[in-house]
């Protein structure tokens, strides 16, 4: 062999040691029980992890082979590997002690309307007389009724107070804060709104629902709790978002962002927190979209492409539009005579609405729940792309609650996504005013999955509690706190709903590429977790612990 050839050998020899050594992982997780969600049953043993992606899947043996002198192993001894939960539809808020006057109240968990007046008192016993009190959360199924004015003054009548009901679409007032803003027997209903009255009476309860809860902050006599530092804020979304993550959410959308947020997202993901972020921006701010103020963006931890718009109203709080009426007695007519509240905005508002936003080239992010209010949405969508084709727009209905077949052919044919609720556990026993029948199409996972929509779930949280393994125990039975089953024909195994909630938030994000399953070439966003949800009993997922998240192949958390 001459000189030549030798050296040929050198410097091939060379490469293929370089590109091994290339291949060493920065961690490999060993001995677990990994759901690839690459096909249905697919499972694997063993996963490798360099540079924030995943390089390998395989058997223990496979893996082995990436393991060299800088790696980290983590023996799993078991315990099953999924990819990390992507909930694409919630509210995040900093969280705040209770001591501070501008900490709102959290009343998901409150169980008596006398606790409720409980935790109002202990409130205003801390905040100066004349100063807002906030809730949100409060459930009446819980309470025992709705929390009318005469139940929050005893509380306090010398501060305004304001809580927010579960479904976000309602809110209870104290006489104080009604009769500061002139909230009395005189003031009419507003479009797309209400407000509850005595029976026999025009004057109203302190219940206001939809666009009648904004008649509540029209004073300007109001005196607001003061604002936290920029610094306080800040450390209150990383407390928040460290929650999240213990969780086993790795991304998530926040389904309302102001620009002021734009920029608390920015600092989180400088700083780098080690969490996806979807930002989907509320159409008050469409003009700062359409001037370039808030720019598209789409890096792997922060993506701004999508803009929400509310059309239609609330599940949970029985105010959404539907064809046919609610399966109760109106209690103003004392007939089955209630097709919940008209949005506001009639069919051609929302188709302009919605080809200004597509024809810019931003998602849509529509909330809608009542069948009535979907098909006007998806009409809007249709409208919008027959003007200005756009391929694979993938615009969104959030919530996408009461449907029927012919809703779910065009979200088919116009590849629409429904973001699914999966909030049956806190909040199925409101949905009997809806009949078996509409019930049977609730949510529909099952037929949606059977016609090959892709879909995702959602917490809506604070509607909902985030934790992930909740939600997906939810999902997969259906039940209530109580044991009742809503729509068992609507039922999805426990792969079926991890793929939802993980794969089916990418592909909603157009991230299908980049994250939501365990292959190689994706972000090693993962959760380990102490047992099988595919494996256990369904009414036992809930109560799964998270052990372990890891975002961009960190362990971010721990247990």
């Amino acid at each position: 062999m001459n000189i030549r050839n030798i050296t040929t050998c050198f410097l091939l020899l060379s490469s293929a040691v370089t590109g091994l050594k290339a291949q060493q992982a920065d961690l490999v997780l060993l001995n677990g029980k990994v759901i690839t969600l690459q096909h249905k049953g697919d499972r694997s043993q063993a996963v490798a992890i360099k540079g924030g992606n995943i390089i390998a899947v395989g058997t223990n043996a496979a893996i082995k082979k990436y393991i060299g002198t800088h790696t980290q192993t983590v023996q799993l001894n078991g315990q099953t590997v999924i990819p990390g939960f992507n909930d694409v539809h919630q509210h995040p808020a900093p969280v705040y002690a209770f001591e501070e006057p501008y900490a709102t109240l959290e009343l998901d968990t409150v169980s008596s309307m006398k606790n409720l007046i409980s935790l109002l008192k202990r409130k205003a016993a801390i905040t100066p007389k004349g100063m807002l009190i906030r809730g949100v959360g409060y459930n009446e199924t819980q309470l025992g009724g709705q929390p009318i004015r005469d139940s929050l003054d005893k509380a306090s009548t010398e501060h305004p107070i304001i809580i927010s009901h579960v479904s976000g679409h309602l809110s209870a007032a104290n006489s104080f804060l009604m009769n500061i803003n002139g909230i009395d027997e005189s003031t009419k209903d507003p479009a797309g709104g209400a407000f509850e009255r005595y029976k026999g009476s025009d004057k109203p309860d302190g219940i206001c629902k939809e666009a009648a809860a904004g008649y509540l902050h029209h004073s300007k006599n109001i005196q607001y709790p003061p604002q936290p530092t920029p610094e306080q804020e800040m450390a209150g979304y990383r407390l928040y978002f460290n929650k999240v993550l213990a969780s086993g959410l790795t991304s998530i959308g926040d389904a309302w962002t102001t620009p002021e947020k734009v920029g608390v997202y920015r600092k989180l993901v400088a700083e780098g927190f080690p969490m996806r972020f979807n930002l989907i921006i509320g159409f008050d701010y469409l003009d700062q979209v359409l001037s370039g103020k808030i720019p598209q963006m789409n890096t792997d931890y922060l993506r701004i492409s999508t803009i929400k718009v509310f059309h239609g109203n609330s599940l949970s709080g029985k105010t959404c539009w539907l064809y046919q009426p609610y399966d109760m007695i109106n209690p103003i007519t004392g007939k089955k005579d209630y097709y919940g509240i008209p949005p506001a905005r009639s069919q051609a508002g929302l188709d302009s609405l919605f080809f200004t936003i597509h024809h810019a080239g931003w998602q849509i992010a529509c909330h809608s729940n009542g069948d009535r209010e979907i098909d006007m949405v998806i009409s809007a969508i249709e409208n919008a792309q027959k003007i200005d084709p756009r391929p694979d727009p993938r615009h969104r209905i959030e919530h996408c609650s009461l449907t029927n077949q012919g809703i779910l052919d065009h979200i088919k044919k116009d590849g629409i996504i429904p973001v699914f609720h999966c909030y049956m556990y806190e909040l199925g026993e409101k949905m009997q005013v809806y009949g078996p029948e509409r019930i049977s199409m609730l949510h529909p996972t099952k037929t949606a999955m059977d016609m090959g929509i892709i879909y995702a779930l959602h917490s809506d949280a604070p509607i909902s509690p985030y934790p992930a393994m909740i939600r997906l125990g939810s999902a997969v039975t259906r039940k209530t706190k109580e044991g009742v089953v809503i729509g068992a024909n609507q039922r999805i195994d426990a792969e079926d709903a991890i793929k939802a909630y993980t794969y089916g938030g990418a592909y909603t994000t157009f991230e299908e590429n980049k994250k939501g399953k365990i292959q190689s070439g994706q972000f090693a966003d993962l959760v380990v977790l102490d047992a099988d949800p595919t494996a256990i009993n369904p009414d036992k997922i809930r109560d799964i612990k998270v052990n372990m998240t890891l975002v961009g192949g960190k362990i971010v958390y721990k247990r």
